[in-house]
């Protein structure tokens, strides 16, 4: 937003004065150091906030409350009068001229009123202030624009609901997704479908987005409007990494029903990770530990205790030793085996309908964050009436690639395959398997197909399906999945 577009008035309100918090009132608020709060300002690209928006956001941590209408236009009109000669003041007591922008002061705080900061959880009382100092800042912008308090209260309360709650592994990953226009053409968006899966109509959803879009473009400009990779995350508080990706959903439709298919499958046990630290006996093994005997090959293992006791009582030591009591010491050593996930996503042209493609994005990166906790190997191969080439995240850097390589360019092929698909699957969990430390193989397949399934259960041997079937419904492939224990989802 340019600010030679803004009368006076609201380049005033935007740049000077701060009017509509109580700073004084909780000595913790007045132990938070401000200037570390400016240093950490500068340093995430956010040099351009005024100081006075800096002493709301730091005032308001920690319950702290916003002033009162009269309160609000007493220190208006003191800030004005103390710039007025006698003859001006005289005059204003007949015209209240110093009263003049009290409106949108008031509006500002009704604003504030009802936005829900404790939504932005912070490590620190700086990192909280850091989050406030944005949300203000944009607050201000969005008024000085015409937007209404009640609106803008109620986009950016939406917003902070969404990412309240995001990880910081979720974070990581939404991070280096890439933004919509790579993802989806703009003639492929179905407002209709967006509309029925938020259930308002169509026109509202239209009205809604741009708004979102005005209060996404004013939040974003917090940050120098660039969105940048960094070395140096840790001076990126991640309450303010959140308001960037809520930056980002505000002007991104598509990541909402990202962010809502990938909770749905966080929910579902039978979709969570089965991780398991092992520490299998190993005659090479690095560490020792105790157990208890289980057969008389391994009397030399005991402990040199349990040899004092037979000197001590022949008679309880030969007990001890019929009935397997005594601890005895087993080398052993860790296993670095992690369970394996293989995702078969659909990459057929109808994938491109509404927002199919972030539908299937959110399964997989439910995926990919088991393998940044260093929990699971995930492969993943796009299908149509072919399977193709197979993509293998170990580490945490690849996964990090995985997605910033998506693009909408996955999502053109053919027809559906889902059979050759399954098939195709099996095949390559069983290479996978052999060449790599994986175990407890499980198959994911995300598809917007309805067609026939003739894959039987006994085909997986062993192996456990889960089936996404996105905003369509697949009986066949639903009960195929049920059957392998696995988690089945249809209509998302």
């Amino acid at each position: 937003m340019d600010a030679a577009d803004l009368p006076r008035r609201y380049r005033n309100f935007i740049r000077f004065h701060t009017h509509v918090t109580y700073p004084d009132e909780s000595e913790r608020r007045q132990q938070i150091n401000t200037a570390e709060v400016i240093r950490r300002l500068d340093a995430i690209g956010m040099q351009h906030i005024p100081i006075p928006t800096i002493w709301d956001g730091v005032h308001l941590v920690d319950d702290g409350r916003l002033a009162g209408s009269l309160e609000i236009e007493r220190r208006i009109g003191l800030t004005y009068r103390m710039r007025m000669g006698r003859i001006k003041r005289f005059l204003d007591d007949i015209f209240h001229w110093s009263q003049r922008d009290t409106a949108i002061y008031h509006a500002l705080a009704s604003a504030l009123r009802e936005i829900e900061f404790d939504q932005l959880e912070g490590r620190t009382d700086i990192d909280r202030a850091i989050a406030n100092v944005a949300l203000i800042s944009t607050v201000k912008q969005a008024l000085a624009i015409g937007l209404a308090s009640d609106v803008i209260a109620a986009q950016v309360n939406w917003a902070l609901g969404e990412v309240g709650g995001l990880t910081a592994d979720e974070i990581e990953l939404l991070e280096c997704l890439p933004d919509e226009d790579s993802l989806q053409s703009t003639d492929q968006l179905d407002l209709e479908r967006m509309a029925l899966d938020r259930g308002i109509s169509q026109i509202q959803l239209v009205e809604n987005l741009e708004t979102r879009d005005k209060i996404a473009s004013l939040l974003s400009d917090c940050f120098g409007g660039v969105r940048r990779e960094t070395e140096h995350k840790e001076i990126h508080p991640l309450s303010v990494r959140r308001l960037d990706i809520a930056s980002r959903m505000l002007s991104e439709p598509g990541l909402e029903a990202l962010v809502r298919i990938a909770r749905i499958a966080n929910e579902y046990v039978g979709f969570q990770p089965r991780f398991e630290k092992k520490m299998l006996p190993a005659a090479d093994g690095d560490q020792t530990r105790m157990r208890m005997m289980q057969s008389f090959d391994e009397l030399s293992r005991m402990v040199p205790a349990a040899w004092a006791l037979k000197v001590a009582s022949p008679k309880y030591f030969r007990y001890r030793v019929a009935t397997k009591s005594f601890m005895v010491r087993e080398k052993i050593k860790k296993s670095d085996k992690k369970q394996l996930f293989y995702a078969m996503l659909d990459r057929s042209k109808s994938m491109q309908q509404g927002e199919r493609i972030y539908k299937l994005i959110a399964i997989l990166m439910n995926r990919l964050r088991a393998v940044l906790r260093r929990e699971a190997i995930l492969g993943f191969s796009f299908f149509d009436s072919v399977v193709h080439e197979q993509v293998l995240v170990d580490e945490v850097s690849q996964a990090r690639q995985a997605m910033q390589n998506l693009h909408s360019s996955f999502f053109l092929g053919d027809d559906t395959d889902i059979n050759l698909a399954i098939r195709e699957g099996i095949t390559r969990i069983e290479a996978v398997v052999a060449d790599t430390q994986a175990e407890r193989p499980e198959l994911i397949i995300v598809t917007d197909g309805d067609h026939g399934i003739n894959v039987k259960p006994e085909e997986l041997n062993g192996i456990i399906l889960h089936a996404f079937i996105v905003e369509e419904v697949n009986d066949d492939l639903i009960q195929l999945a049920k059957a392998t224990g696995g988690v089945a989802l249809q209509q998302l």
